[in-house]
């Protein structure tokens, strides 16, 4: 019989994922769930391309349990990682899909984006971020909207603290170049 599931860290419940517990996975899931969908869809823009990412990262969750290496990070970090590269990887794979596959692309559902003092915006910085290489959009969503610190953030996306400071202010300086490309559609300071 296995231990009450009371408030066990996040550790405790890994370990008890890697023996196979379905309800140490289920609180763990219902943890992260929330953060991982989040994180998806503010890289990837489609709360149906998140949800699957979401699910494929519980997925690995459940099937590599025992991979996770506490010397190594926080299981929240570890999340993180696999949340990020399952997203990069799927931008990488629309660039490869043929014109006619855009018609089957969900609209991106309401996102804090839209919460914005105008639509327009809103829209000018959403594509802004949507044309930034992958690894720049990771890295200011991972610092804006997941609200990570730069240690967290640089471990998930597997750099130096100084490479993630390095490739966030590029990320900055890159998106504000974008939005400054459209007069009148730069946000408000």
């Amino acid at each position: 019989m296995s231990a009450p599931l009371s408030a066990p860290d996040d550790a405790a419940l890994l370990v008890r994922i890697a023996a196979g517990d379905e309800t140490a996975f289920r609180h763990f899931a219902d943890r992260h769930v929330g953060r991982m969908l989040r994180l998806a869809q503010s890289i990837l823009g489609s709360a149906a391309e998140a949800d699957e990412v979401a699910q494929d990262a519980l997925l690995r969750v459940w099937r590599h349990a025992a991979r996770w290496d506490g010397a190594r990070g926080q299981p929240g970090t570890w999340i993180h990682t696999i949340v990020a590269r399952l997203c990069v990887d799927r931008l990488r794979q629309r660039r490869h899909q043929p014109i006619e596959a855009a018609s089957d692309v969900a609209d991106p559902a309401p996102s804090v984006l839209e919460a914005l003092s105008s639509r327009q915006e809103a829209l000018a910085l959403r594509a802004a971020l949507a044309s930034l290489p992958e690894r720049q959009r990771v890295a200011l969503t991972l610092f804006y909207h997941e609200e990570l610190g730069g240690a967290e953030a640089a471990a998930t996306l597997g750099i130096t603290l100084r490479a993630y400071w390095s490739l966030l202010e590029r990320a900055r300086r890159a998106l504000r170049h974008r939005m400054q490309r459209n007069p009148g559609l730069e946000p408000d300071r």
